[in-house]
């Protein structure tokens, strides 16, 4: 009797850790289809990720792979050469933006931008009265000078537009309706214009390549 139920016991335990297994698997697997999709989403982007996004790109990544670099052991053959080949393609995607985006910006010349883009260097004390005023005076400044401008003029273009958007929303609540739609509208031509830069430099790069 007591061997039987020595017996009964070690194929429960051995079901359950069986079950544990499968279920970590597919969790797992779970991982790495999100991975990918996250990786093909971010690869059709090309090269038009801005200097604010990336780096939550670079924690979005280490976030994902979290769990797949504590378990990769159990994940498929298949599945572990698919693992390694995302990494080694996000690895020199983020060495290519590590190059482009690692040079700190000039904070003189951060603020001489802020005054021209804006007429202000205290963009952090505006009311919310004046943030579309701001803004508007901050896209037209974009719109006349932006064919002038090289990638590091962009980059010091963007840090002014993310002094104003902190503002804007540290002072939301105050805004009337009207002009949280106007802002809201500027905020998206900004971005639009920026990543249209991008998709140029990218064009012109490969024509000079080949």
């Amino acid at each position: 009797m007591k061997n039987l139920m020595r017996w009964a016991l070690t194929l429960v335990l051995a079901s359950i850790t069986f079950m544990a297994q499968a279920q970590t698997q597919s969790q797992l697997e779970k991982d790495l289809a999100d991975l990918r999709a996250w990786m093909r989403n971010k690869a059709n982007q090309g090269d038009s990720i801005t200097r604010a996004e990336w780096p939550n790109i670079k924690r979005e990544f280490n976030i994902k792979t979290q769990n797949l670099e504590q378990g990769s052991s159990k994940l498929s053959q298949q599945s572990k050469e698919e693992y390694s080949s995302i990494k080694t393609r996000y690895r020199s995607w983020e060495q290519q933006n590590e190059e482009r985006y690692g040079q700190p910006l000039n904070r003189e010349e951060a603020a001489r931008w802020e005054k021209e883009l804006t007429g202000t260097n205290n963009i952090m004390h505006l009311k919310a009265n004046q943030m579309r005023p701001a803004f508007v005076q901050f896209l037209e400044a974009v719109r006349g000078q932006r064919s002038r401008w090289s990638l590091r003029d962009w980059d010091y273009a963007e840090h002014v537009y993310l002094q104003l958007s902190d503002r804007k929303q540290q002072v939301l609540q105050q805004m009337n309706n009207s002009d949280k739609m106007k802002v809201a509208a500027l905020q998206v031509e900004f971005n639009t214009l920026r990543k249209s830069r991008d998709a140029k430099d990218l064009y012109e790069n490969m024509r000079e390549k080949r």
